[in-house]
C-alpha cells in the first residue's frame, strides 16, 4: 500500500473559504478518489489530509465521516483509515447498481428537460465524438462523465445523483479499461456507444422516459459485458 506522504503536499491548493470547510474537504477528497490521486487501499490519516488541504483536522474528520457513509473510505483502526479497495465481485455488483440508478435518472430527466438542456447535451455529444477520434481515454471518460452529470442536473434529484456519483467513483478504473478496450480492440462497440448518446438525446428531447431508461440500461450493460469478456480473455 502507498501512503499519503507520497502526495505532493506543496502542490495541493488550500481550500477556499466561501463554503463550509467540511463540505469543501469532502468535495476535494472525493475528487481525489475519483481521479486516482488517492488510490484503493491507500492509508490515510486525518492529520495528513488536513495538511494536504490546508485546514484543521475538524472539517477533515467530518468529510471522512461522510465518505465512510458513502463506502469510499473505511476505518482500519482507531486512528487509521484507507480508501476502500473493493473486490471484483463487489465492483460488479456496484456497476449493476449504477446501471439501475443511471436509467432511473434518465427517466426523471426526460420529464424535466428544456430546449436549452437539449442544446447543452448536443454540444457535449459533439465533444465526446471529437475526443473519441483524437482524445485520450481519460479525456473521453471525463467528457462522458460530464454528459452523465448534466443529465443528473436536469433530473434534479440530489439523492439519486449522490448515490450514483459515489458508485461511479468506485468503478472509474473499470470504465477507463472499457474505454481503452473500445479504442484498441472493439471500435464497433465504441461506435454503438456514440450512437447510444444520440439516441438518448432524442428520447430525452421527446420526453420519452421509457425509451430514455431503456437506452441507458442497454448502453451501460453493454459496457459491463464488454469489460467482463475482455477480462475473461
Amino acid at each position: 500500500m502507498s501512503n499519503l506522504s507520497a502526495i505532493d503536499v506543496d502542490a495541493a491548493a488550500p481550500l477556499l473559504r466561501a463554503q463550509p470547510l467540511a463540505f469543501q474537504a469532502y468535495e476535494a477528497l472525493r475528487d481525489r478518489i475519483a481521479t486516482g490521486q488517492l488510490v484503493p487501499g491507500q492509508r490515510l490519516t486525518e492529520r495528513s489530509l488536513a495538511l494536504m488541504l490546508g485546514v484543521s483536522p475538524t472539517p477533515v474528520r467530518e468529510a471522512l465521516r461522510r465518505l465512510e457513509q458513502e463506502g469510499l473510505i473505511e476505518r482500519t483502526g482507531p486512528r487509521s483509515l484507507a480508501v476502500v479497495d473493493h473486490s471484483a465481485e463487489s465492483l460488479e455488483e456496484l456497476q449493476y447498481a449504477e446501471v439501475v440508478l443511471r436509467a432511473a435518472i434518465a427517466r426523471v430527466a426526460a420529464a424535466k428537460i428544456t430546449p436549452a438542456n437539449v442544446e447543452e447535451l448536443a454540444e457535449r455529444i459533439t465533444e465526446i465524438e471529437s475526443l473519441a477520434l483524437n482524445g485520450t481515454p481519460e479525456a473521453l471518460l471525463d467528457a462522458a462523465r460530464g454528459f452523465d452529470e448534466a443529465i443528473a442536473t436536469i433530473a434534479d434529484n440530489p439523492a439519486m445523483a449522490s448515490l450514483c456519483a459515489s458508485v461511479e467513483i468506485v468503478g472509474r478504473g473499470r470504465r477507463l479499461r472499457a474505454v481503452t478496450v473500445m479504442r484498441e480492440k472493439r471500435q464497433d462497440v465504441g461506435l454503438r456507444h456514440l450512437q447510444a448518446h444520440r439516441d438518448l438525446l432524442a428520447a430525452l428531447a421527446a420526453h420519452d422516459g421509457d425509451a430514455a431508461e431503456s437506452i441507458v440500461r442497454a448502453h451501460l450493460l453493454s459496457s459491463r459485458d464488454l469489460l467482463l469478456s475482455d477480462l475473461d480473455a
